[in-house]
């Protein structure tokens, strides 16, 4: 199928990639599928979700290089989200370790030859939801088409007889989704703003699209905390292809106004005052 790729999740060390994923010998094993989808010629790519664990061993030119080397075509840094029913806080970055991973991630575009994925900057390094301006929603394991893979909860599936263009653009759960996160902040609404997504599942009487059936009790629990909306230390795109592709291509499509966002005296949370932070 020439639109698919594999994304295959690396989340540390031996050890950590055991702790992160609960059983034995999972950092060989996925270091043999992913050499597998290589060898059999599939475009394919490398996650991480960057955590207090993971940052030292995996956001370093020795780990890209060992990519490069291996065939991988891009790379996806995306930092961790304490959610769902297991979240760490403990784990999350701070703000200084988010712009460290940004600098590195805009480095990397400009120095190696490898892809590197981006959903959460536009080209001059402010941040932005995916979701908020219809770059990216998610479809779950069951069909539920939802916001983004941490608001797990739906209205439409696609198992509608619907087009997924009718599905996404026609849906008014998205759409408020969308005008409600470009409004609270520019970064990330889960994170920063939990109760006013508790707002809008009760709103739109959005069912809980994942197995567990605890997510209403976990999105109550959430605190809220910084993202990576980080006023004053935006970091633009040095590399100009990508640079271009994303003024052009990528931007917030219009979901952003020049004002700021309606909730930005709520919405700024210091990480440091936490205790103890996926996506």
């Amino acid at each position: 199928m020439g639109n698919v790729t594999p994304l295959i999740s690396v989340e540390g060390t031996e050890i950590v990639s055991d702790q992160r994923r609960g059983k034995p010998n999972v950092l060989s094993k996925t270091m043999v599928g992913l050499e597998n989808c290589i060898r059999n010629k599939l475009l394919t790519g490398v996650a991480t979700s960057v955590c207090q664990t993971n940052i030292d061993d995996l956001v370093n030119d020795a780990w890209v290089d060992r990519l490069i080397d291996l065939g991988v075509m891009y790379v996806w840094f995306h930092t961790y989200r304490p959610v769902g029913p297991d979240a760490e806080p403990a784990l999350a970055l701070t703000p200084e370790q988010q712009r460290r991973v940004r600098q590195f991630v805009v480095d990397t575009r400009a120095e190696k030859p490898i892809a590197v994925i981006d959903a959460y900057y536009d080209h001059q390094g402010q941040a932005l939801c995916p979701a908020a301006t219809g770059i990216s929603h998610h479809i779950g394991p069951w069909g539920d088409v939802e916001p983004c893979p941490i608001v797990q909860f739906a209205t439409e599936s696609v198992e509608e007889k619907k087009s997924l263009w009718d599905l996404f653009n026609g849906s008014a759960f998205l759409r408020d989704f969308r005008k409600l996160a470009s409004h609270s902040t520019r970064g990330c609404i889960v994170l920063e703003r939990p109760d006013l997504i508790a707002e809008l599942v009760d709103k739109h009487q959005a069912r809980d699209s994942t197995a567990r059936g605890t997510a209403a009790e976990e999105l109550a629990e959430m605190q809220p905390r910084s993202s990576q909306w980080d006023p004053g230390h935006e970091i633009p795109e040095r590399n100009r292809l990508y640079r271009l592709a994303k003024k052009h291509w990528f931007q917030d499509f219009g979901a952003y106004d020049d004002g700021l966002p309606l909730h930005q005296s709520t919405a700024r949370v210091d990480v440091t005052e936490m205790t103890s932070d996926a996506s």
